[in-house]
């Protein structure tokens, strides 16, 4: 039994094969990427008009000429400005009322802010490992917060992520390793089921093409057999509600038929058009 195994492989081994199956490993995507970590929604572009948090809330600056507005807008403050406002901006969203800051609404705002915000400078600054570390305890003191949500809030928790654009993307239960040979094993599963369909198709049509001829000489048998019946005062075994069955499903056949040809009219003008 061993020799006739080891034969085999050794007939085999160098035997190339036939079916074009590539497998090309994904590009790996970092944990702070918006497709990992589930944000639909980026940092809007700085606006050059806005006061500052603190800067609006003055008396003076109403007042104010242009040219001192424009000193203290966010586009002059700089990022850190621009930041702490986006985070407002999402809390404000889900807050409850005017001094909520310890719902878990709140908190998941405003780590979510924090979390976009550092999103963006990783993607200048990739390399930077600290700030890589703390962006990936946000998303998972974030996952932890709104697990918690969905276990006991499940009608908030879906106008939460609604709200502030995320899509939820809990922890895997298991951690599955990808490997080549299982890919490619998968790959060749579907390249057969795809053999398999497109050979069903064709045979399909192939039955379908043949229907109609067989309609048709089933139709003329079934009008001899009944007249030949009458003529020699026979039982009738074939009644016109057969005929009629036959007739109409005959008709429906040829309508199918001539849209099919119709289309592939169409396909070929469309090819030669191309051309």
């Amino acid at each position: 039994m061993l020799r006739h195994f080891i034969s085999t492989l050794i007939q085999t081994r160098g035997i190339k094969h036939t079916v074009n199956i590539k497998w090309v490993r994904p590009p790996y995507v970092p944990s702070y990427k918006p497709e990992k970590s589930g944000d639909l929604e980026g940092l809007p572009p700085v606006p050059e008009t806005t006061l500052g948090r603190y800067h609006a809330l003055s008396d003076e600056i109403k007042d104010a000429s242009e040219s001192v507005k424009k000193i203290f807008s966010v586009a002059y403050l700089g990022k850190k400005e621009h930041h702490i406002l986006f985070k407002q901006e999402l809390v404000n969203r889900v807050k409850r009322h005017k001094y909520d800051e310890t719902t878990a609404e709140t908190k998941i705002a405003s780590i979510t802010g924090s979390i976009r915000c550092l999103q963006e400078m990783m993607e200048k600054f990739p390399r930077n490992v600290k700030m890589k570390q703390v962006v990936q305890e946000l998303i998972d003191k974030r996952k932890k917060l709104l697990k918690f949500l969905r276990q006991y809030d499940y009608k908030k928790f879906e106008w939460l992520l609604e709200q502030l654009n995320i899509e939820y993307k809990s922890h895997p239960e298991t951690y599955h390793k990808l490997s080549r040979k299982e890919s490619l094993r998968k790959l060749t599963e579907m390249y057969c089921e795809d053999i398999r369909n497109k050979k069903l198709a064709e045979y399909k049509n192939l039955l379908e093409s043949q229907q109609g001829p067989f309609l048709k000489q089933k139709l003329e048998n079934l009008k001899f057999i009944r007249s030949e019946q009458m003529d020699l005062k026979l039982p009738i075994t074939v009644s016109e509600q057969v005929i009629k069955t036959v007739e109409k499903q005959l008709e429906e056949w040829v309508i199918k038929d001539k849209i099919k040809e119709d289309a592939k009219k169409k396909r070929k003008n469309i090819i030669l058009d191309l051309d």
